[in-house]
C-alpha cells in the first residue's frame, strides 16, 4: 500500500492476522506476476483513515484553488514522461492491447489537466435580494460557498485501473477531499504509481493513500465513520453492498455500474460506419467494458448486409500478444472472467441463439500464450429480447443481433431493461437521431458513433446502471457540497411585541 507519502510493507505475520498472499496472473500466459501483496490489514486501514482526515482539513483550509490545480498540472506532466512505462504496465495487468492503453494513459493527462482548469475557476455563486423595508430599499446579498466533503473513498474496477483512479481522484483532490483508492485486487499497479506520481508533483502526504485487497478492504473503508463519499466503478451486485453499508452513516456515493446497453442501426445508417460502431462497442477491451452496446438492433431491411460486412470485418481482427502493436484482441483479464463469459456462451446456444462466428478459446497461438485467456469475439443472431445472453451483463466478446420494424417497436425493446448506461443510434436522419436519444433512458448516449467518453461530459447512468455523475463540470457536484449564506443589510422584520 502507499499510506502518508510511502510505500509500506504489511507487519510481520508474527505481529498481525496477516491476510494470505494475492497471487497475480498474467492474463496472456496465467504465469505469477513478479510482484505479489499481501491485502492491507486493518491496522494499516485505520492509520490511512487517520491520516486522511488529518490531512484533509489543512488541504481545504491551508491551499488555494490554483494551489491545487498547479499539484494536478504537475501530475499531467510526471505522467506525459512516462507513457510507454504505465501503458505496459495497464497491459501487463488487464491484457488489453497496447495501442488501447496508450490512449488511456494519454485520456489520463487530459482529465488532470481539464480538472486543474475546473478547479481553479468553479466556485459559488451570489444574488442580490429584495431588501426589507427598515432597510431604506437597500438590497440584501446572497451567495453560495462551494465546499469539500471531506474524506473520499474510490473503489476501481479492474478493466480501467489507471482512467477508475483518476475519474475520481482529480475532481476529489481538487476541490479540497482527500482520497483512500483501493483498486481492483486484480489491477494494483497502476493506481500505486500514481500515488507516488501525486507525491512527486506536490501533493501533501496522506491526501492520496492506496490501500490493496479484496472487498474486505473496501467494506471496512466504506463503514468508516471517517469517510464522507464512496465512489464505486464495479458490478451491480457489489454496488448494492456498498449502497447498503454507505447509507447506514447517510454517506455521500456515487456509483457507476452495468449495463446492457442498446445500439440501433436504422436502414438508412452508413452501413460501414454502424458495423464500425458495433465492433468497437462489443470487442474494445475484450468486450470487457460497462457502457458495451451488446444488444445491437438492426432494421430488417438492412440486417443480412449488415451481418455479412459485421462478420467479415470481425474473422479479420487479429488475436495475440497484447504488447504486439499489431494486435486488435487481448486476452481476457483474469480466469473467472474468462470462464464467465465461456458459459454465458454455452447458455446462448442451449436457448436457441446461432453462434455465427467465434466464442471459443483461441488454440493457434505461440507455446508461451497457449495457456492464456484468449477467446474469440462471439456474433449471435437469432436472438429474442428473452433470451439471457440478452438480458443479463456479460462483460465480455458477446454481441447478440436483433431485427426491428419501427422506431416506436425499437424504442420500446430498447428502454426494456433494468439498466441504463448508455445507448448508441445510427442514422443519417439527424432529427431521427435526436428524436431517439432524448426518449432512450440511459445516462450516456451517442448519435452515429459510440464509446467515446471525453473527460468534458458527465458519465453515469440510469435505473439499475448508477447513482450520480464523474467527469465534466457535472461531476463536480459528486465531490462537492454546497453552503448558502443571506447577509441582511437592514434590520430584522419581526411581527412580534417588543
Amino acid at each position: 500500500p502507499f499510506i502518508n507519502g510511502k510505500y509500506t510493507s504489511a507487519p510481520p505475520a508474527a505481529s498481525a492476522n496477516i491476510a494470505p498472499k494475492h497471487i497475480l496472473l498474467n492474463p496472456t500466459n496465467a504465469s505469477p506476476h513478479k510482484y505479489q501483496y499481501h491485502p492491507t490489514p486493518s491496522s494499516q486501514i485505520q492509520q490511512a483513515l487517520d491520516c486522511a482526515k488529518t490531512a484533509q482539513q489543512s488541504w481545504a483550509s491551508s491551499t488555494s484553488p490554483s494551489h491545487r490545480a498547479s499539484i494536478l498540472r504537475n501530475a499531467a506532466d510526471i505522467m506525459a514522461q512516462n507513457v510507454e512505462l504505465l501503458s505496459e504496465m495497464e497491459t501487463f495487468d488487464t491484457g488489453r492491447v497496447i495501442r488501447e492503453t496508450k490512449y488511456d494513459i494519454e485520456e489520463g493527462i487530459e482529465c488532470l489537466n481539464y480538472y486543474a482548469g475546473v478547479g481553479n475557476s468553479l466556485g459559488g455563486n451570489s444574488y442580490n435580494l429584495p431588501g426589507s423595508s427598515s432597510g431604506g430599499g437597500t438590497n440584501n446579498l446572497a451567495y453560495t460557498l462551494r465546499e469539500p466533503l471531506g474524506v473520499s473513498v474510490g473503489i476501481g474496477a479492474w478493466n480501467y485501473p489507471l482512467q477508475s483512479a483518476l475519474w475520481k481522484s482529480a475532481p476529489s483532490l481538487v476541490f479540497g477531499n482527500s482520497m483512500i483508492f483501493k483498486p481492483s485486487e486484480y489491477t494494483p499497479s497502476t493506481a500505486l504509481w500514481l500515488a507516488q506520481c501525486y507525491h512527486e508533483a506536490g501533493l501533501p502526504e496522506g491526501i492520496f493513500q492506496v490501500v490493496l485487497g479484496d472487498k474486505k478492504v473496501g467494506e471496512e473503508l466504506v463503514q468508516s465513520n471517517v469517510v464522507a463519499k464512496v465512489s464505486l466503478t464495479g458490478s451491480l451486485d457489489t454496488g448494492r453492498k456498498v449502497y447498503e453499508l454507505a447509507s447506514k452513516d447517510m454517506k455521500n456515493v456515487t456509483m457507476e455500474l452495468g449495463g446492457k446497453s442498446p445500439l440501433i442501426v436504422f436502414d438508412d445508417a452508413d452501413l460501414d460506419n454502424a458495423v464500425a460502431g458495433a465492433m468497437m462497442g462489443n470487442f474494445y477491451s475484450s468486450g470487457q467494458v460497462c457502457s458495451n452496446g451488446t444488444r445491437v438492433f438492426v432494421h430488417e431491411s438492412i440486417l443480412e448486409e449488415f451481418v455479412h460486412r459485421l462478420v467479415e470485418r470481425t474473422n479479420k481482427m487479429r488475436i495475440g500478444d497484447p504488447m504486439d502493436v499489431d494486435i486488435d484482441i487481448g486476452p481476457m483479464a483474469h480466469e473467472d472472467q474468462y470462464n464467465k463469459v465461456l458459459r454465458y456462451i454455452d447458455v446462448g446456444i442451449k436457448e436457441g441463439a446461432t453462434l455465427l462466428c467465434g466464442g471459443t478459446r483461441v488454440d493457434n497461438l505461440p507455446d508461451n500464450l497457449k495457456d492464456g485467456y484468449f477467446l474469440s469475439p462471439a456474433i449471435f443472431t437469432n436472438c429474442t429480447d428473452d433470451m439471457t445472453i440478452v438480458k443479463e451483463e456479460i462483460f465480455g466478446m458477446v454481441m447478440t443481433i436483433l431485427p426491428f420494424s419501427t422506431e416506436d417497436e425499437v424504442l420500446h425493446r430498447a428502454n426494456n431493461t433494468d439498466f441504463g448506461l448508455a445507448a448508441g443510434v445510427f442514422t443519417r436522419d439527424i432529427q431521427r437521431g435526436h428524436r431517439m436519444v432524448q426518449q432512450l433512458q440511459a445516462g450516456v448516449t451517442w448519435i452515429n458513433n459510440y464509446n467515446l467518453a471525453p473527460v468534458s461530459l458527465p458519465w453515469g447512468g440510469y435505473k439499475q446502471s448508477g447513482i450520480g455523475r464523474e467527469n465534466g463540470v457535472g461531476g463536480v457536484e459528486s465531490w462537492t457540497q454546497l453552503k448558502s449564506v443571506y447577509v441582511e443589510m437592514g434590520n430584522v422584520e419581526c411581527d412580534y411585541p417588543k
